[in-house]
């Protein structure tokens, strides 16, 4: 009787299955049992998938934050204890890595509180804030012991968190000055009551904006977030060429931008982008109120899914008038 063989895959295929699997969105409890069941496949899997994690690092607490630091220690191997493993683990995480992302969330304070902005304001300062700490303390220990030279993009996603968080983890002597791609994204769970919400951004000040500049940052993408804060990141930020902001609203109230922004994206995820989605953006009013500096010929970049063809076409007509360039780009990521 002959036995049923197994089909053979090449190493490449799967190395793209899993590079599609780790790059899809995931909550940080979803990606944590994706490497746990890959780790129960065989050697093969679990070694692309390394390689993946250390191109690609998500640390979603404090705890997985030591973990990446231990990784990254120099150490200096003696006779006695040298141990081959570890330093080309030491290597491989850091000349791999091109992009962090971290994970910063705050539980929701208790429904008797949430009403009460006083109440509110003592609760959160009463609480534990290991997870800023903990992306404070890896971009240090990156910048200071002059580690992952290929770092070029830092993620941030805060959940129900103030806006005034950021500018305590970007601090210009922590900040990775090889990094030119930042992405903010402002999240806000369910159960947060509205005046939970409120609190958080009324203690926003772009008076804390001021005291950092981060001349290297060349790309900006933002979701979740008020004009007023993209008006004080941009101080922060002072040469970026590309601002990228996901749901864009009522873009009259986020001008001038810099001299230096030569490409504003606007990214819809939704699988059909309606004509009434372009007007909220309210473009052209904030163009005929001088979203651009003169003398800048934009690029305007829409990306999402299929959008309404005539209402896309009425945009790139009315946009030709400032000068600027609508370019469409389609994302299926919302399927």
């Amino acid at each position: 009787m002959k036995s049923c063989s197994v089909p053979w895959i090449p190493p490449e295929l799967i190395s793209l299955i899993l590079s599609e699997l780790w790059g899809a969105p995931q909550t940080p409890r979803e990606r944590s049992a994706l490497l746990k069941s890959i780790a129960l496949v065989n050697r093969t899997w679990l070694a692309l998938t390394a390689c993946l994690a250390s191109r690609d690092v998500h640390i979603p607490n404090p705890l997985n934050a030591e973990g990446f630091l231990r990784l990254l220690h120099k150490r200096t191997p003696l006779p006695q204890s040298y141990n081959l493993f570890t330093i080309e683990a030491n290597r491989v995480a850091d000349e791999l890595c091109r992009t962090i992302t971290f994970y910063v969330s705050r539980s929701v304070p208790p429904s008797d509180l949430s009403e009460d902005p006083a109440a509110v304001g003592l609760w959160l300062r009463s609480q534990t804030d290991d997870a800023s700490v903990a992306v404070s303390t890896v971009l240090h220990h990156v910048t200071t012991h002059d580690r992952l030279p290929n770092l070029r993009h830092v993620s941030l996603r805060y959940t129900d968190r103030s806006f005034a968080d950021v500018f305590d983890q970007v601090d210009a002597q922590k900040f990775p000055p090889q990094v030119t791609h930042l992405s903010i994204n402002y999240s806000f769970t369910r159960p947060a009551k509205t005046s939970f919400v409120e609190y958080l951004r009324s203690i926003y000040s772009r008076e804390t904006a001021g005291r950092v500049t981060l001349p290297n940052v060349r790309h900006l993408s933002l979701s979740g977030v008020t004009p007023r804060f993209v008006a004080g990141i941009l101080q922060v930020c002072t040469n970026v060429e590309t601002l990228e902001i996901t749901r864009p609203a009522g873009l009259f109230m986020f001008g001038p931008l810099p001299p230096s922004v030569r490409t504003l994206v606007l990214h819809d995820p939704v699988v059909s982008l309606s004509k009434e989605m372009m007007m909220s953006w309210a473009l052209v009013p904030a163009l005929e109120d001088g979203l651009f500096r003169r003398n800048i010929k934009p690029q305007i970049v829409v990306r999402s899914g299929t959008p309404d063809p005539v209402a896309l076409m009425e945009l790139k007509r009315s946009c030709r008038r400032f000068d600027a360039e609508v370019v469409y780009q389609r994302d299926d990521s919302s399927r």
